[in-house]
């Protein structure tokens, strides 16, 4: 039975499946129905949760749609930008000076001129990655003091390829597309890298790490794959 919901906004239809399995997958259908099997004794009230808990995922997936033949943006009021996981509204505002702020659902942008917005957004990414990642970076860090190991050095980097690197020097780095992503995502990368300082490979080891360190690591690693 197909039903709808709301997330943030934005209404979606799900068709939620019980079965006996014992863990809760979710796609999305080609007729955009988010369709989610879970074990039989799960609740439906957790399944919305879990929906919630993964609105990045489903907001890309409309978003592409909407967008599809018009991936390049045009940083023009109207357009979705993200920043933690969090949908926003372009607003673009004439200003005498340059500065970027969040009101409500909206990302407003004072600018002199429209063609300074894409800098003035991609500069206000730079500085808020600066500041997340140095507040969640540390207590995950701190987690990994046990195994006597700590980078030798962080830098943050626009990568189109990978979410986060570390080189064999113990030089981690970090994508700055990060910071549009939930908390828990920006972690998962953070402790997949932390974990190759100890297993420069993935080998069985290293996944027992991050099941240590992250027990639903899998759910956001998902969720990643889809920005």
């Amino acid at each position: 039975m197909i039903k709808t919901t709301t997330i943030n906004g934005l209404e979606v239809r799900y068709e939620f499946k019980r079965s006996h399995r014992r863990s809760v997958v979710a796609k999305i259908r080609r007729d955009s129905v988010i369709e989610v099997k879970a074990p039989l004794l799960y609740r439906e009230s957790d399944m919305l949760a879990f929906l919630n808990q993964h609105k990045r995922w489903i907001f890309n997936h409309f978003d592409r749609l909407q967008n599809a033949g018009n991936q390049q943006k045009k940083y023009v009021s109207g357009e979705t930008h993200y920043y933690l996981g969090e949908k926003y509204t372009l607003k673009v505002v004439e200003s005498n000076k340059n500065f970027v702020l969040i009101e409500g659902n909206s990302l407003i942008v004072n600018v002199k001129s429209p063609e300074l917005v894409e800098g003035q957004i991609n500069k206000w990414y730079k500085n808020r990655a600066k500041v997340v990642f140095s507040e969640l970076f540390p207590p995950i860090i701190e987690r990994f003091r046990k195994y006597k190991v700590a980078p030798a050095k962080i830098s943050i980097r626009d990568m189109r390829s990978r979410w986060g690197s570390c080189s064999r020097k113990g030089n981690i780095s970090l994508n700055l597309q990060l910071i549009k992503l939930n908390e828990n995502c920006i972690r998962q990368v953070m402790i997949h890298e932390m974990c190759h300082l100890i297993y420069f490979n993935h080998q069985t080891g290293f996944y027992s790490l991050m099941e240590e360190m992250m027990p639903d690591w899998k759910l956001w690693k998902k969720e990643l794959k889809f920005l």
